[in-house]
């Protein structure tokens, strides 16, 4: 069969708003595991990368209409939605195809995302194995879709049927690695580049055992913590930098040191092979100690990024964080000891959140004091313990185009205003980036610390929010 991968047309500015000059783009790893999963399967495979290309609408027409497909498959969450069913509905115009969708929204709300007409198909959850058998199906003569786990369809009255919950990949060595050679690879780029380097993002585990209200990680991936093997991550990561000539990677794991002994085998690895590339990855507060950080760091480690989210800890409490604020204080102070950067978000405007906790979180993050430092405005996305806690705690907007946490507010909490909330997020990023101690910090180590564009975040923001 021929299968055609899209990325739904969307530009940066729509992604991050005021703040895409620094935006991340990435290859979808999501998408360039499918395509490596069906390509073992013997399919052929396009993929069409409609965000990184600058394609629109016409342009993906004329790419499908010349490839043929049999299925197309579009990997979704809600602000692109409504572009993957405009996208289905221009090619079933024009060519003969079925449009299966898959992703964070498919997931979360897999019977509403089918409820469109021009979707024929949704997958919930890991994708690999599903999309696998349901081009089985398609190509075979009896269009047994019922027995497709995780798939959701219409039989033959157009009534949708969800089909049993596909069982997680135990073994993730089973899949293939990411077919980046099918994306435009000379395209993508970090929003936290190195000075005159090139950055690309691996994941090496799924699933997280937290369940924060906010994240759908765990909806998707589940609970239990599975890993790729050492020797396979390494050989992924040289093939990376062979092909593709980087310097840094960004390890794309939600947690990446949720199993301890494993990171320091890693690192260990790394630099017994002398990959001599910097990285950086995402983890938690609660999950780090000097001895590992200093592991980290010498295997190449220059930033971490933490998810803080609050300054108050009756917040973390009620968003199920499982941090306290002196834990906080800790990793970041461990971190910068250590020699590696710290990258800390907060969430702003969370459900019963009030305007004194939202100025105490502010001076938390003074007081806690990250290299660099985002406050994104809360989004409840469907499916989610925080979209009921919105829900109970104050007004919540149903515009999926507009769920971004940069710019728009989507949600204001109970004695609360979109205006207000918005002055907040300004006045945040002032506090923040405008210290005389901050700046003369960052002009004493942009010549040292590996990282290019160590004001770009800082004059965004003040582009942004304060001027």
């Amino acid at each position: 069969m021929k299968l055609m991968l899209i990325v739904p047309p969307n530009t940066l500015e729509e992604r991050y708003g005021s703040l895409s000059g620094i935006g991340t783009l990435y290859p979808p790893l999501g998408l360039a595991y499918l395509a490596a999963y069906a390509e073992e399967k013997g399919h052929e495979v396009k993929v069409i990368d409609s965000e990184a290309e600058g394609y629109g609408y016409e342009d993906i027409n004329k790419i499908a209409k010349k490839f043929e497909p049999d299925l197309v498959g579009m990997s979704t969450y809600c602000t692109t939605l409504n572009k993957a069913y405009r996208v289905a509905e221009n090619l079933k115009k024009i060519i003969d195809v079925k449009v299966v969708l898959g992703g964070a929204q498919a997931t979360l709300e897999p019977e509403k995302t089918l409820s469109n007409k021009n979707i024929d198909f949704v997958i919930y959850g890991e994708g690999e194995k599903s999309l696998g058998e349901l081009m089985e199906v398609l190509n075979g003569d009896v269009k047994e879709f019922s027995k497709v786990k995780g798939l959701v369809y219409k039989n033959s009255k157009g009534e949708i049927k969800v089909n049993k919950k596909r069982e997680l990949i135990k073994d993730l060595d089973e899949i293939p690695l990411p077919a980046r050679h099918h994306f435009p690879m000379n395209l993508y780029h970090s929003s936290a580049n190195l000075r005159g380097k090139r950055t690309l993002n691996i994941m090496t585990s799924r699933g997280c055992p937290y369940q924060c209200t906010y994240c759908a990680g765990s909806l998707i991936f589940g609970t239990n913590f599975r890993f790729v093997s050492t020797d396979k991550v390494i050989e992924e990561i040289k093939q990376m930098r062979d092909e593709y000539k980087i310097d840094s990677i960004q390890f794309y794991d939600e947690t990446f040191t949720v199993n301890r002994k494993r990171v320091i085998e890693l690192c260990d690895k790394m630099i017994k092979d002398k990959l001599n590339l910097t990285w950086s990855c995402f983890t938690r507060v609660n999950l780090v100690d000097k001895e590992l950080l200093k592991k980290m760091k010498d295997a190449g480690c220059y930033l971490i990024f933490y998810g803080f989210e609050s300054g108050v800890q009756r917040l973390l409490n009620m968003i199920n964080k499982g941090i306290t604020l002196e834990q906080s204080l800790k990793a970041v102070k461990m971190t910068h000891e250590v020699g590696i950067e710290t990258w800390g978000s907060f969430i702003l405007g969370l459900p019963s959140e009030t305007k004194e906790e939202t100025k105490e979180t502010i001076e938390f993050a003074l007081k806690l004091n990250p290299t660099f430092i985002q406050f994104p405005i809360a989004i409840p996305f469907p499916g989610t313990k925080m979209h009921e806690q919105a829900l109970q705690h104050g007004k919540l907007k149903e515009d999926w185009d507009n769920f971004t946490a940069w710019d728009e507010v989507v949600y204001v909490t109970k004695g609360r205003s979109e205006k207000e909330l918005k002055e907040a997020v300004k006045n945040a990023y002032k506090k923040f980036y405008l210290r005389p101690s901050y700046i003369i910090n960052r002009m004493k180590s942009i010549y040292k610390l590996p990282i290019k564009n160590s004001f770009a975040l800082a004059k965004a923001a003040f582009l942004t929010f304060i001027k």
